[in-house]
């Protein structure tokens, strides 16, 4: 009969073309800079707060277990998450980061899973591998986790269950091997209370976990830091020595550095390059610290901006203002990072309008 087998035929390819393949496709996901450039070495300071943060950042590295990482905004969170992979057996894969807070919810799924060609209006001929796929073998970071929308958290809570995701638009799952590391400034059981987010995805993140310490709680950290920055963005701008006085210093252990490390930072560059003297005087300090103060404490977490000329509302966009939306720009103006620039603009329901540009 016609329908009769009467033979067959089977192809074999050799597995090293295979693995040079998957090897092209590393290479070229590493060449979109999903790798690291931090290690624990990158992490200063010698307070034991410190000390045994990165400690525990070093054991975790050893194992594959998802890793959640608390701390307030400028501690430092990603350079953890880099530097547990760094030192991960996942350290020659790709390192793929991503802020939950900068992409619109809308966005999330598609740019965390990937689509299909004719998913939505818009989406490419070939359709778009999404960031776990570009993690395969490696690990993804999710920063500001707690500000992903409850649809995309119930989509991560089965990724992570099932190590697999499906493509916007798809009818068939794509196996991934991926570590997940999560990090949050804030108090994921209050916004689990609040009903904001899935207990059952905080349990499942919160397989281990490292609390960074804010620099107001390793004040001895401080000064060593002063330095380390001081020295470097004397060389940067190529200025002559800057000495600061011991009472100087005193002025800056005693600050509040609601931002933490990155205000620290920010505040030696800027005294760096606006300096007068070669020599910083507890004057001096205290008058460029009362400024600081004026830019950044208006805009902190726990900020009471009744006590203020100007609304918090009102100042976000005087600085969107200022300028011309450019995020970067204004969150340095505001004196905060750019993750919470995003989450203020969402809660206050502000949109950048081209008006500003």
């Amino acid at each position: 009969m016609e329908k009769d087998i009467i033979g067959a035929m089977i192809t074999f390819q050799d597995i090293t073309s295979i693995q040079e393949m998957e090897a092209k496709i590393r290479g070229e996901v590493l060449s979109r800079k999903f790798e690291t450039r931090y290690t624990f070495s990158d992490i200063l300071g010698h307070s034991k707060e410190i000390c045994e943060a990165k400690r525990i950042g070093q054991t975790v590295s050893s194992v594959d277990a998802t890793v959640l990482i608390f701390g307030e905004s400028g501690t430092g969170k990603e350079l953890f998450a880099q530097s547990i992979h760094a030192e991960s057996l996942r350290k020659n894969g790709p390192f793929v980061a991503v802020n939950c807070a900068a992409i619109p919810p809308n966005l999330l799924e598609s740019e965390l899973f990937g689509y299909v060609e004719g998913a939505f209006t818009g989406a490419t001929r070939k359709g778009k591998q999404g960031l776990f796929e570009m993690a395969h073998r490696g690990t993804i970071f999710l920063d500001e986790i707690s500000e992903m929308d409850t649809y995309g958290q119930s989509r991560l809570l089965r990724v992570l269950q099932e190590k697999q995701v499906m493509r916007l638009g798809d009818n068939k799952y794509i196996p991934v091997d991926v570590r997940v590391i999560a990090a949050t400034n804030k108090n994921l059981l209050k916004v689990v209370e609040k009903g904001k987010f899935r207990e059952d995805l905080l349990y499942r993140l919160k397989v281990l976990t490292i609390n960074i310490p804010p620099l107001r709680k390793r004040k001895s950290d401080i000064r060593y830091l002063a330095q380390h920055f001081l020295v470097y963005y004397t060389n940067l701008y190529q200025k002559k020595n800057i000495e600061i006085t011991e009472k100087a210093y005193s002025q800056l252990t005693t600050y509040k550095w609601k931002g933490n490390v990155r205000e620290l930072m920010h505040f030696i560059e800027r005294l760096v390059v606006i300096s007068k003297n070669n020599v910083v005087s507890d004057q001096d300090m205290k008058e460029q610290l009362n400024e600081n103060a004026f830019e950044t404490n208006y805009i902190g977490e726990e900020a009471e901006t009744t006590n203020h000329l100007q609304s918090e509302k009102e100042q976000i966009l005087l600085a969107l203002t200022e300028t011309h939306s450019n995020i970067s720009q204004a969150a340095k103006l505001l004196g905060i990072d750019r993750s919470t620039l995003y989450r203020k603009l969402r809660n206050y329901e502000i949109e950048i309008k081209k008006a500003y540009k």
